[in-house]
């Protein structure tokens, strides 16, 4: 064999294992890019940003998988992690089922109803209660592992987020004595507190590990920087802010009182846009993806607005008004009405893609895993549809 047809042959196996490498690293980040299911939702909003983004496909038109029927309304979004949703009522009970099959795992009464939706984190749950206290309960159990006491009743739900140096991981919670505050998962112990003029019922966004953001009855959009607690930001408004924001990136939006909804970026502290329709207040918390904002309101329709203009992109009418706040999957948006019925539309052009009557009021929102879009109703039952 000579020296140059040796040379050529060894370049051809060359390029043979070179190609063979690139297919089989190209098929690696295909599979790693790809996320074909969630397996949690242990925040409010699906994650500390409060986006509302499933980051799956919408399902199929679903079916009533299972039922759990509980004595008082349940106005607050339930919570998934390792197969156990946790969810409170407006009659005192907090309740744990298995994702599966809805059968009971525990039920625990407490003297005060729960409008906030819990947080879930290493096995223990974190939900406030209209009794002023937050209570740490084992996941499996229900057993209290501790409690503080607040000054005034808890109606929003809770976020967790790591430490700004990594070390810690962080409970963030706003209550309606007008207070935000930093705690320790472990015990609750307080690390720092930010006072404002007036209650807060909407549940905190962590944007990017640095910011805290959250609206107040007295009108502010409020920035705080994670570290320490202290205001980087206020964004005045025209009325209370009753619901929580929703972030993505460093643009937040948010709706209010004064029948508006409105968006702003971070970075800047200014109001980019306003949105109004009709003469009708948003009381839902917005879902935001890269190009919309989608907000239920009391005019008995979901809003898509653009993010860049603020314009409206769609509206679809329901049959009562909407609370319930909307999550958005990769081509489509859930969301509840008072009309007792769960929607989904497309993206685009806002469209009814299916839609599943449950006979009984929504105000509660939507979360979901594994397949299964969990809801509560005003009348006591969470919902779990899917495919039977």
């Amino acid at each position: 064999m000579s020296k140059l047809w040796q040379d050529a042959l060894m370049k051809k196996v060359l390029f043979v294992v070179m190609a063979l490498g690139v297919w089989a690293c190209q098929g690696q980040e295909k599979k790693v890019g790809v996320k074909a299911e969630r397996d949690a939702w242990p925040i409010a909003r699906g994650g500390a940003g409060l986006s509302g983004q499933v980051g799956v496909a919408l399902p199929g038109k679903p079916g009533i998988k299972w039922m759990f029927k509980t004595e008082g309304a349940i106005v607050g979004e339930a919570v998934v992690s390792e197969d156990v949703v946790v969810f409170g009522n407006s009659a005192g009970f907090l309740t744990a089922v298995d994702l599966k099959s809805g059968a009971k795992i525990w039920q625990k009464e407490f003297e005060q109803s729960f409008e906030a939706a819990p947080a879930i984190h290493r096995s223990t749950i974190y939900i406030g209660c209209e009794d002023m206290k937050l209570y740490a309960l084992d996941l499996k159990t229900g057993d209290e592992k501790w409690s503080i006491e607040t000054e005034d009743k808890i109606t929003a739900g809770v976020n967790i987020t790591k430490s700004p140096d990594g070390k810690a991981t962080w409970i963030v919670l706003n209550g309606y004595d007008g207070v935000c505050r930093a705690l320790n998962t472990k015990d609750g112990k307080e690390i720092w507190k930010h006072e404002t003029e007036q209650p807060i019922n909407g549940t905190p966004a962590v944007v990017d590990g640095k910011w805290v953001v959250f609206g107040g009855c007295d009108h502010f959009l409020y920035t705080l920087n994670l570290a320490d607690g202290k205001a980087t930001k206020k964004i005045e408004g025209e009325a209370p802010i009753v619901s929580t924001v929703g972030t993505e990136g460093s643009f937040v939006a948010w709706g209010d009182h004064s029948n508006k909804v409105m968006g702003a970026d971070l970075t800047k502290g200014e109001l980019d846009w306003d949105y109004s329709d009709r003469n009708f207040p948003f009381m839902a918390a917005p879902a935001v993806d890269a190009k919309n904002v989608y907000i239920g309101g009391r005019d008995k329709k979901i809003h898509a607005i653009s993010r860049a203009t603020g314009d409206a992109v769609w509206t679809f009418k329901t049959g009562g008004r909407v609370e319930s706040s909307p999550i958005v999957f990769t081509n489509g948006v859930v969301c509840g009405s008072s009309d007792g019925r769960i929607y989904a539309l497309d993206l685009e052009k806002g469209k009814e893609v299916w839609k599943v009557d449950l006979g009984e009021s929504v105000v509660a929102a939507a979360s979901y895993a594994k397949g299964i879009i969990l809801i509560g109703s005003e009348d006591g039952t969470l919902f779990a549809l899917g495919k039977k």
